[in-house]
């Protein structure tokens, strides 16, 4: 479930209110191609590499983009995981994106506990290292626009996302930018 939350920063505290159900992909109604229609040129075309900063894009109107990583769980306390998305990249040819996510986690597993999972105070200290996450998109970016429906694909065996090096070099530089050391070996 992906959900629109104000963010309040106080010292030392971050605080959550649900705003509104969201969607993250899908060319019509998702977060990730929302933004990137703002952010790319009329020349862009593909073999495209692009960047959306999230979390910085959403700060100006006190907003963050949250993704319950097991919404249909029945034992929702204990196994409630929040994650805040900071970040997307995407490397957009041959007609499909791979994209990769970096996220915050704001509670995995349960921990720390979240009493009302609509509104609650985090320590700014409470937070999982970046968390990464790859997808691919059915969607390309040709003459400056979004093509296809930017959808990630249906579940499927052989749904694994394919990174060719100009893109897995593409994402493993973003990721030594936004988390130097993470990539070395016996890093843990």
């Amino acid at each position: 479930m992906y959900v629109i939350y104000t963010k309040r920063l106080a010292p030392g505290t971050r605080h959550y209110t649900f705003k509104s159900e969201s969607h993250i992909f899908g060319c019509n109604v998702g977060l990730v191609p929302r933004l990137l229609r703002s952010h790319i040129t009329s020349s862009e075309t593909e073999r495209s590499r692009w960047h959306l900063p999230v979390e910085a894009l959403l700060a100006a109107q006190e907003e963050s983009f949250i993704i319950n990583l097991k919404p249909n769980n029945p034992d929702k306390r204990r196994s409630l995981s929040l994650c805040e998305l900071l970040d997307v990249w995407g490397v957009s040819d041959y007609g499909w994106t791979p994209a990769m996510l970096r996220l915050r986690g704001l509670c995995i597993d349960g921990e720390p506990v979240i009493d009302d999972p609509n509104d609650f105070l985090l320590p700014v200290e409470v937070a999982e290292d970046p968390i990464y996450s790859f997808v691919y998109l059915d969607g390309t970016i040709k003459s400056g626009k979004l093509e296809g429906p930017w959808t990630a694909p249906r579940r499927s065996s052989t749904n694994s996302v394919l990174l060719w090096p100009y893109a897995l070099s593409y994402f493993f530089k973003s990721i030594r930018t936004q988390t130097p050391g993470a990539l070395d070996v016996g890093a843990a």
